[in-house]
């Protein structure tokens, strides 16, 4: 039962694909190699469009870099990569490493499906000073009562504020009004809304998880107890509804309706990732970008602070059990390098619209997407919205969408919706609490 679900919760953090498994990595210890004698690694990703082709082509160059290793990277649909890690690895043909979310890589490193990689960390020779704090902190996980880095970053990508600038010049409004609390959002999307031919805000009524850390008291504690059910969340939930009933943001909406709406010219703002500045460009939508904003609740983050999470979609690198031989771990571990190098993150986040993962990566660096580099700034603000669980992620995500989705659509008593979601939480953190 709990294997079952743990699986399934892969489904919450990522976006299918259309290819099936094809090749294992090295099982219980064999190294396979190529004919001209290199060490043969396999890789995992779910990158199908841009991004895979920019992340072919730094595996290609790692290739061509060296005689000791060849990556094998294999597209897989991020849904079979979800399914199946535990039991492929399990088997012995999975990958040897793969890119997943933290949410549930953090299940399968304490369960020994992924294996923590402190060593290459503690290793000056692989630049690793140059990460972002704030992204390697979110993989350092108590394994067995010892602080352990589990992965490498691999794409990590704060959401924003996109906003129509024609649509903002027109309301009267300048880089000075952007507003840095949700009632100030709330007070610019009413500016920009033009009865029902124009919404100020594309506000998905799910996915909500991230903002209701910043602006509530969180949805759980890091010691596994039930935290949503307080007036701090109850007090965003009625400030989000003013945005549906008072008619500034349409309601019944996931991320992929809200983006439509933005991208059509029905809205003038909308909450997402970096790669909404490619999809805007190409519909022929004006825009610029802002942090969201902070939130004013007392929910404490890995970095002490309070009240701010502009959310995330945070990929890393992963290095499954299946690995035993220190030649292929070290393959890995020389790609990690080659991968974050400076030059290689600059190819990265053009190629792809994720940020750089390497702090020497400037803005200069990065002038062809400049958008990129300035949400890049909002790293620091950004903590993922389901993590510090065994498992059950996708349980606990699902329960939050409810409860948000039926605060913005429905006149419900958000009393009574908050101590449904906490029953039910509850019940997840219990299910799925470390033995």
């Amino acid at each position: 039962m709990k294997m079952n679900k743990t699986l399934a919760a892969a489904l919450a953090i990522v976006t299918a694909s259309t290819l099936g498994l094809s090749g294992c990595g090295s099982a219980g210890g064999d190294v396979k190699k190529t004919a001209d004698g290199k060490v043969q690694i396999t890789m995992w990703h779910g990158f199908s469009e841009a991004d895979g082709k920019t992340l072919e082509g730094i595996v290609d160059s790692f290739n061509k870099s060296q005689d000791k290793y060849q990556i094998d990277a294999q597209l897989q649909p991020w849904t079979t990569i979800g399914e199946t890690m535990v039991t492929k690895v399990t088997s012995g043909d999975g990958p040897d490493f793969v890119t997943t979310g933290a949410d549930n890589g953090q299940g399968w490193s304490i369960d020994g499906t992924f294996q923590c990689v402190s060593d290459f960390y503690d290793d000056p020779a692989y630049e690793t000073k140059n990460y972002i704090p704030n992204v390697v902190d979110q993989i350092t996980f108590d394994i067995d009562g010892s602080q352990e880095k589990c992965a490498v970053p691999m794409g990590y990508a704060p959401t924003a504020v996109w906003y129509n600038t024609d649509m903002w010049k027109a309301a009267g409004l300048t880089e000075a009004d952007y507003p840095k609390t949700w009632d100030q959002l709330l007070e610019v999307a009413k500016k920009l809304t033009k009865g029902k031919q124009q919404y100020g805000i594309a506000l998905p009524d799910v996915t909500m998880a991230p903002f209701l850390k910043g602006n509530g008291s969180g949805l759980y504690t890091t010691e596994g107890k039930v935290s949503v059910n307080t007036p701090e969340n109850k007090a965003f939930l009625q400030q989000i509804r003013e945005f549906y009933k008072g008619g500034y943001s349409l309601s019944g909406m996931d991320e992929t309706a809200a983006r439509e709406s933005f991208e059509s010219g029905q809205s003038a703002m909308v909450i997402v990732g970096p790669w909404e500045d490619q999809a805007a460009t190409d519909k022929g939508i004006p825009h610029d970008v802002f942090q969201v904003p902070n939130g004013n609740g007392t929910y404490v983050f890995p970095n002490g602070s309070k009240g701010s999470n502009t959310g995330s979609t945070g990929l890393y690198w992963w290095v499954t059990s299946q690995v035993k031989d220190d030649d292929v771990k070290k393959g890995i571990y020389e790609f990690y390098k080659w991968y974050n190098n400076h030059d290689n993150q600059i190819i990265w986040s053009l190629g792809s619209a994720y940020p750089p993962n390497n702090t020497t990566v400037t803005e200069e660096d990065l002038s062809e997407r400049p958008l990129i580099a300035k949400i890049s700034q909002y790293t620091d603000n950004s903590f993922i919205p389901i993590a510090g669980l065994k498992g059950g992620f996708g349980d606990v995500l699902a329960t939050i969408d409810t409860l948000t989705s039926n605060a913005a659509r429905t006149d419900d008593d958000i009393q009574g919706l908050l101590d449904e979601a906490e029953q039910k939480i509850s019940g997840y953190l219990e299910e799925y609490a470390e033995d």
